[in-house]
């Protein structure tokens, strides 16, 4: 008789990550709030204007500066930062925990009292010393997780040939492309050592412009080439290391004649994403910020960043502003201009930051 035929293998089925089964599971609503960073005024508890947006647009993560501080009280303005984001914590409805952030740099960007002296980033590019950077800003994100703070807006890898030209000075650690990177990366690693989340800036450099983006629209007239060649240097090696890049509203028409750097598929999605191989979060500078606001409207800048690769949309203490970004995103989803897939790219890569530096468990009600 013939031989019998061994049956054919089950095939082995490629396991399935849980946090993709989480977010399937999740609203559109509840991944459009993911998609956001907002921030409200007051030092003492959250506005009840902000805590409206912040609970039924199920918000999931929020930016303090420096007038949400008090850094005059006795401490220097830890404890009062911490009864504040306790305060809004409490305020979310989500059980999503909030990337809570600011922008503690040293030098004149400091937003507490610190006991310790916080040199510039010129300081420790000029002592080019890792180490030594290495060590401030884990003191730094020690203090950051004292006051309730989970994600610093730092370090500023711009590289500028003189960067007391440019509306960064001492904010640039050096002119020197390497230096920035090395040192550069010595912030990060402090920042994660002390437990908190880096977002570098200002991809793709804002070195070779005086102007600032706060009140105007920079132009830079290089080529690809000549970014390669110097300022994308400190973002194609430090910010791989990063947990997020911030975008900034500059345009290089030489590169993207069509599109500032920040809503941009050329810079965030080819350059950064595909060129450089940067998987982690994507985010804009502040959306009220003329840089941007002279190009589009917020809501038609807000889906075309979302369009363009980016992640995570900046905005402070301005709530029409914070209102118009989210109209604009719940349009483009029920147009189908926003896909769901596209949402659910960017809300697994800050999900994934929030496991990092939280004890969410979304899993925990699963067999």
């Amino acid at each position: 008789p013939a031989p019998t035929e061994a049956p054919t293998p089950e095939p082995t089925p490629e396991p399935v990550d849980p946090l993709l089964l989480y977010i399937e599971g999740m609203t559109t609503e509840e991944k459009i709030g993911q998609l956001c960073m907002f921030g409200f005024s007051g030092t003492k508890e959250i506005s009840s204007e902000f805590k409206k947006i912040l609970q039924d647009y199920h918000i999931g993560n929020v930016i303090l500066y420096g007038q949400n501080m008090s850094r005059t009280n006795s401490d220097g303005g830890f404890s009062q930062c911490r009864r504040l984001s306790d305060s809004v914590r409490n305020a979310s409805k989500s059980e999503i925990p909030l990337l809570i952030s600011t922008d503690v740099e040293g030098g004149s960007v400091t937003r507490f009292h610190w006991k310790k002296t916080l040199s510039s980033a010129k300081t420790l590019g000029s002592k080019n010393d890792p180490e030594r950077a290495e060590e401030q800003f884990r003191y730094i994100a020690e203090g950051l997780l004292s006051a309730g703070i989970n994600v610093d807006l730092a370090p500023c890898l711009d590289v500028a040939k003189d960067p007391d030209g440019t509306f960064l000075g001492k904010r640039i650690i050096s002119s020197n492309e390497q230096v920035v990177s090395d040192v550069g990366a010595a912030c990060i690693d402090g920042l994660h050592d002390g437990g908190v989340l880096s977002i570098v800036k200002h991809f793709p450099g804002h070195g070779a412009t005086s102007a600032d983006s706060h009140e105007s629209t920079p132009v830079v007239k290089k080529s690809l080439d000549a970014l390669r060649g110097y300022e994308l240097v400190p973002f194609s090696e430090a910010a791989l290391g990063a947990d997020g890049v911030m975008v900034a509203h500059i345009s290089y028409p030489k590169i993207d004649p069509d599109h500032i750097a920040s809503q941009s598929e050329i810079f965030i999605t080819e350059i950064l994403r595909n060129e450089m191989g940067f998987t982690g979060i994507v985010m804009s500078d502040d959306f009220r910020m003329a840089g941007l606001r002279k190009q589009t409207s917020l809501s038609d800048g807000a889906v075309q960043f979302i369009l363009a690769g980016g992640d995570l949309i900046l905005c402070g203490a301005n709530h029409s502003y914070q209102r118009q970004i989210l109209d604009g995103l719940y349009a483009a989803v029920e147009d189908g201009t926003v896909s769901e897939q596209r949402l659910n790219e960017s809300v697994y890569r800050i999900l994934s930051a929030k496991l990092r530096v939280t004890d969410w468990d979304p899993f925990e009600n699963e067999d």
